[in-house]
């Protein structure tokens, strides 16, 4: 149980928020959740899991938990990009922040809030990494429709532009159109992708590829990439 101070906090914070326990059961939830997730009442979400949400979102539930699960083993919070079909069949784009929830030095659950960042941008950005499938890759915290949004991972830290030009060399795009992305040259490019090749130890470019799929950083997405209207060239094959 949650106190009623805490239930008002929720309540007047902008964006959709809420909390869980520690076995993924919602506690609370403000309105504006309830209405994306296809509920009447706050009162209706109390007791459910993501696994009984009238919407779609119910097929990234597994992720949901394990996510959770990471952030109450941790007492980090988690940064991700959600991409689903909510309420109506209405696609929406999200970052989620989830937080430990704590009572004195017990973590009892966790808190997620989400900023609507839906545009052409971010639903092209979300087409691009559902096309975006590599045999073989399995992540449990994240799939088709959940990101983590991170510059580093698995203790290798990158810079933003570094990120960027890694971001879309995973998804096969050439030095060329990379450059059309960013606005720097294809030159500028590659002495990019030579610092990622000495960051990740690799010899060249395909095992550069191979080695950050390895590390996690399929799965990862710059948050600097929403700085940019990408909507037009993300449409390019």
């Amino acid at each position: 149980m949650i106190s009623d101070h805490m239930k008002s906090f929720f309540d007047q914070m902008p964006g959709v928020c809420g909390c869980k326990d520690l076995d993924s059961v919602f506690m609370h939830a403000n309105q504006d959740y309830v209405d994306i997730i296809g509920l009447n009442h706050k009162e209706d979400i109390i007791g459910r899991t993501d696994f009984d949400m009238p919407c779609d979102t119910i097929n990234a539930a597994s992720m949901f938990r394990e996510q959770d699960k990471r952030v109450i083993h941790s007492l980090q919070k988690m940064r991700i990009l959600d991409i689903h079909p909510f309420a109506g069949q209405i696609w929406k784009a999200y970052i989620f922040t989830k937080t430990p929830l704590m009572d004195g030095d017990q973590c009892i659950g966790t808190i997620f809030h989400g900023a609507d960042i839906t545009n052409a941008a971010s639903l092209e950005i979300g087409s691009l990494l559902a096309r975006t499938k590599i045999e073989g890759v399995n992540n449990n915290l994240i799939g088709q429709d959940s990101y983590m949004l991170s510059q580093s991972f698995n203790d290798i830290k990158l810079t933003d532009r570094q990120s960027e030009v890694l971001f879309y060399l995973l998804r096969g795009k050439t030095a060329k159109q990379i450059g059309q992305y960013l606005n720097i040259s294809a030159r500028t490019v590659h002495e990019y992708m030579e610092q990622l090749r000495y960051k990740f130890n690799a010899q060249n470019k395909h095992e550069l590829i191979d080695v950050a799929i390895s590390y996690g950083f399929l799965n990862t997405v710059p948050e600097s990439i929403f700085r940019t209207q990408l909507s037009v060239e993300l449409k390019d094959n």
